[in-house]
């Protein structure tokens, strides 16, 4: 039920006896591309003595439970199917099958002499930028302006709204593909504010394909609820998925907050966005926003890089329609 205590997924397993099956949401997209965030995992208990080469393990790493293969026994150590090798954690079992919808995959132990020669190869292929490079624009080839019309009718109609306290499992499943921002804040801000009864503080906005799947976000609200000294709401996080890009959903998103903003009183709204991200500052500008000034800019820089920030920012602003 919405707003109910989440339940301590590790805490959880940990508790269960060895040899129990398990069905667990909660991985993340750890094993991308097998797994992505909102898929299941099955998982047998079992400790790190009844782990081998090649296993998918489910690993306890401080509060996260991440599904990675098991490359070494001696000491124990797993790595994603991209990267390199993960913090010491916990292993908590051997993940069995991956189930994403209707589709279930098992992983029996035959497959570990695979699983383990395909990390090893996906890891270094992946370390090298040509190969990052070529993987980029592919993914920009296919989701460009040619494969709009067959993408829309795969999406079918898209719903763009302000998000409600029900739509908070939608949203935490597309913050772990696509965010960087924390699912407990998203969780926080969802049902205390942007969604609140007896009236809203910010806003969220969110983009639905036909299967009631979230492809796109963005939420407005204080930087004071992140300790940064900035007056104001701002567009935060404003992301929409490659299948439902150049669908116009990023103006549509900007066009919630913008109505969200004037209900709430707000004369002015702002956003941030990287300095290089000429995409989203064109976005931006095509909604009405324009540069803010050298000093805000300037006082937007201060604050992200005391608080660990490293790429320089363009602030924009827009007043609100009605107070012009």
């Amino acid at each position: 039920m919405v707003g109910t205590p989440p339940v301590d997924l590790a805490a959880f397993v940990e508790a269960s006896p060895p040899g129990r099956r398990l069905w667990l949401r909660g991985a993340g997209r750890s094993l991308y591309p097998l797994l992505r965030s909102g898929d299941s995992v099955q998982v047998l208990r079992c400790g790190p003595e009844a782990l081998s080469r090649g296993d998918v393990a489910l690993v306890r790493v401080g509060r996260r439970l991440i599904a990675h293969v098991v490359v070494s026994t001696g000491p124990l150590v797993t790595a994603s199917l991209l990267g390199k090798g993960d913090p010491a954690g916990v292993p908590l079992g051997r993940v069995t099958a991956l189930r994403r919808g209707w589709w279930i995959l098992p992983l029996p132990r035959l497959t570990r002499s695979s699983l383990f020669l395909g990390q090893r190869l996906a890891s270094t292929l992946w370390s090298r930028p040509l190969a990052r490079g070529v993987a980029r624009r592919l993914r920009d080839f296919a989701f460009s302006g040619w494969s709009r019309p067959m993408r829309t009718r795969w999406l079918g109609r898209l719903e763009v709204r302000l998000l409600r306290a029900e739509d908070l499992d939608a949203l935490l499943v597309f913050a772990g593909e696509r965010l960087l921002v924390s699912s407990a804040f998203l969780r926080r801000q969802l049902l205390g504010r942007w969604a609140r009864e007896g009236g809203a503080m910010g806003a969220a906005a969110g983009a639905f394909d036909a299967a009631g799947r979230m492809c796109g976000f963005a939420f407005l609200d204080s930087y004071r609820e992140e300790g940064l000294a900035l007056d104001g709401l701002w567009v935060r996080s404003l992301v929409v998925a490659p299948r439902a890009r150049r669908m116009g959903v990023a103006h549509r998103l900007l066009g919630c907050l913008l109505e969200a903003a004037r209900k709430q009183g707000e004369r002015r709204i702002y956003a941030d966005v990287d300095e290089d991200n000429v995409t989203s500052v064109r976005t931006f500008r095509r909604r009405g926003f324009r540069f803010a000034s050298p000093e805000l800019i300037r006082r937007v820089n201060a604050e992200w890089d005391a608080s660990g920030g490293s790429k320089p920012l363009v602030a924009l602003e827009r007043i609100v329609d009605g107070h012009e």
